[in-house]
């Protein structure tokens, strides 16, 4: 039986790794975990708190520190005990005296001053936001199952709007996502290529890499059977190539989109992507006009330079 408490773990660990340079990230994330995991108190005389609880140490970290970066808040941080309802211990973020302007500011609060409703626009207005703010989600009730199971990603949510409103987020980020209730409400995505999506606008790249190798390997599968006499180490290297290709070329559109790229380097990505198991003498031969093997292994190496990757040698 698949664990997915472990692949949400690995994912977890990866996403509490991600560094958040942007002022807009660190809002919007800050946003996305509070909004799905925090609780908002009013304390009187003008005095807010906040508090968040995480069975991730990692996740518990993470919020101290945006509450101290994006609120000015200092935290404190409680160990919970395994308890009825909870099996496993947890670990709770609370911060007092935070200014209720600056919740607004950060998006916890509405323009009203009051908790929930819709996500503020200006705080998912940018794409890297807009990951940023499911990123934040995701480390608060987010999961994810198995490469190797049944293609799952989903994100509880208090109510359907909040649901209906991550689905949305999701699908900017480039997923078929839609809102269910089963127990309770959640935003999900069931393709292979739409959960790769959005770990990659989470900024989870090696769990991405390794949805996408699952997807590729079935290609290349089919590839070994076409060519019988094709040696085993040589679809191995054809699908670490695809997959480091269709890694740099999802980099490169959340970064840029793919319309910044030049014509000739935008056409070679998009054949990558709709033809992930085409050997480079194969996509070289769908281009318009037909290129070598040799230009389209140049044009892969030039986006994956433009996503900031090794620039990979492919025989593929």
């Amino acid at each position: 039986m698949v664990n997915r408490r472990t692949a949400t773990s690995a994912v977890r660990d990866e996403l509490v790794q991600v560094r958040a340079g942007r002022a807009c990230d660190r809002r919007a994330e800050l946003a996305g975990l509070l909004r799905s995991a925090g609780m908002f108190q009013v304390l009187g005389s003008g005095r807010y708190a906040l508090e968040a609880t995480s069975e991730h140490a990692g996740v518990a970290r993470r919020i101290y520190e945006a509450l101290s970066h994006a609120l000015g808040a200092r935290g404190e941080v409680r160990l919970l005990e395994p308890g009825r309802g909870h099996p496993h211990k947890r670990y709770a973020v609370r911060a007092e005296t935070i200014g209720l302007q600056r919740l607004v500011e950060a998006g916890i609060l509405d323009d009203l001053g009051a908790p929930g409703g819709r996500v503020p626009r200006r705080l998912v207005a940018k794409r890297c936001c807009v990951g940023a703010y499911i990123r934040g989600a995701f480390l608060a009730r987010g999961s994810v199952s198995d490469p190797k199971a049944a293609a799952h990603l989903e994100i509880r949510t208090d109510d359907e709007d909040s649901a209906l409103e991550l689905a949305g987020l999701m699908a900017r980020a480039g997923a078929e996502a839609r809102a269910r209730e089963h127990k309770v409400w959640a935003a999900y995505v069931k393709s292979t290529s739409g959960i790769g999506s959005v770990l990659a606008a989470m900024g989870a790249h090696e769990s991405y890499l390794r949805w996408e190798a699952g997807s590729v390997w079935k290609s290349v599968h089919v590839v070994a059977g076409r060519l019988a006499n094709a040696d085993a180490a040589n679809a191995r290297r054809l699908a670490r190539a695809a997959v480091t290709h269709l890694a740099a070329i999802e980099e490169v559109d959340q970064m840029h989109g793919l319309r910044a790229l030049p014509a000739a380097l935008r056409e070679v990505a998009e054949l990558r992507r709709t033809n992930p198991e085409a050997s480079l003498e194969e996509l070289g031969r769908l281009c318009s006009p037909p290129i070598t093997k040799a230009a389209a292994a140049d044009r892969l190496r030039r986006i994956a330079r433009a996503a900031g990757f090794e620039p990979a040698r492919s025989r593929g």
